[in-house]
């Protein structure tokens, strides 16, 4: 389809921005991104942001999805968090052997749905492959899927088996109808990302189908993405928080043009407090975009010129996520008080703003619990966690 860029990306996005900001409403209801929207998308091609352009897809950098990703969630998070998802499944296929990649990469219904959490699973050896059985947790964007990407620990008679001194992990890539949903997705925000767990019991994966996700396969020395650690790769998912900030303000702004408060004669933007909450979420939101994109750009940038990637840079590249998540959930609170009854109402952009952002702000990879982790890296000590 020929050579797509960041602008002509974006430029797509704007022009279903009605579709996703009209029937974000509907989403919600559902559990799951509604039809027009999984349409407008997939007639955009912005399911394929990281396929290369020589199988049909969009061929973009981590730094510019960063960017596009961030767009779409201005527009609804849901909707934002759930495409970012499910374009990680191309980050995650290209652990694969190249085969595996082009059979997911060249469909363009292909979508992948993925977990690398391994607690809830086991991945029992057998001939030509394993048997996997348990649970996969939390599969943003599974209703759009047509496969499940599962972790799980390796086991055999009964026991973990060790690689290197350390528990064996697996993912593997099996056909989503091998597994069966569960209601498990009960949240107060993020409702239409439909996050729910799947359960498998004795799937047969190829051992080509699997990788270990802590130590990937690298494909080829030139691929920039295989020279960067896969979860560094996942980083971008703080656009979504930075988006929702980003919506809020401009959604609060549209909201204090008309308002005017009970007990008061003047509109809500002629009034001090409103006017400060503007200036400060403003102030928070170009922080919170600015060290997101200083982190993509710094990991892109690093995986280009092949330098490694320890423990201290990891740490570094995660809090530039995190911080933007925490300071993208202080803009939304300080709008979400000044709106008064308005951020309250169900069914209200602002309302949705306030409880998705706070929903992400748990997410392993966005969470404060990261701040721990970056600490210990930086005062020498050992991390204490595998996700740094």
């Amino acid at each position: 389809m020929g050579e797509v860029g960041l602008v002509e990306a974006l430029d797509r996005v704007e022009k279903i921005a009605d579709v996703i900001r009209g029937d974000a409403s509907e989403s919600e209801r559902l559990g799951h991104l509604s039809p027009p929207i999984v349409d407008a998308l997939h007639a955009a091609n912005l399911f394929r942001v990281f396929v290369p352009t020589e199988v049909g897809g969009l061929g973009l950098t981590i730094p510019e999805a960063a960017r596009l990703f961030e767009r779409v969630s201005a527009l609804d998070a849901s909707t934002g968090w759930t495409l970012i998802i499910l374009n990680s499944g191309a980050l995650f296929a290209r652990f694969f052997p190249e085969q595996v990649f082009a059979t997911v990469g060249r469909d363009p219904t292909a979508l992948i749905a993925g977990s690398l959490n391994p607690l809830a699973a086991r991945a029992e050896p057998v001939d030509g492959g394993y048997l996997f059985s348990g649970r996969a947790t939390y599969l943003s964007g599974s209703a759009h899927a047509r496969w499940i990407m599962a972790s799980a620990l390796v086991m055999k008679d009964e026991a973990p088996v060790l690689a290197d001194g350390a528990i064996q992990i697996l993912s593997a890539l099996f056909p989503i109808e091998q597994a069966r949903s569960l209601d498990t997705w009960n949240v107060t925000g993020m409702c239409a990302t439909g996050s729910t767990d799947y359960e498998f019991d004795g799937v047969m994966v190829a051992e080509d189908w699997t990788f270990e996700p802590f130590r990937p396969r690298v494909l080829t020395d030139d691929d920039v993405f295989s020279a960067i650690p896969l979860w560094a790769q996942l980083g971008g998912l703080a656009a979504c928080a930075v988006g929702a900030a980003r919506n809020m303000i401009d959604r609060f702004l549209e909201l204090a043009a008309t308002k005017v408060p009970t007990g008061n004669f003047s509109r809500l933007a002629e009034r001090v407090p409103a006017q400060v909450a503007v200036g400060e979420a403003e102030g928070l939101y170009i922080a919170a975009h600015a060290a997101l994109m200083a982190s993509v750009d710094a990991t892109w940038a690093r995986g280009v010129a092949g330098e490694p990637f320890d423990n201290e840079t990891l740490a570094r590249h995660r809090l530039g996520s995190v911080t933007a998540t925490r300071l993208a959930a202080q803009a939304v609170d300080l709008l979400h008080d000044a709106a008064g009854m308005n951020a309250v109402a169900r069914d209200t952009v602002l309302e949705r703003c306030w409880r998705d952002i706070h929903t992400m702000t748990q997410h392993i990879i966005l969470s404060p619990a990261r701040f721990e982790v970056a600490g210990r890296v930086l005062m020498g000590l050992d991390p204490g966690s595998p996700v740094i």
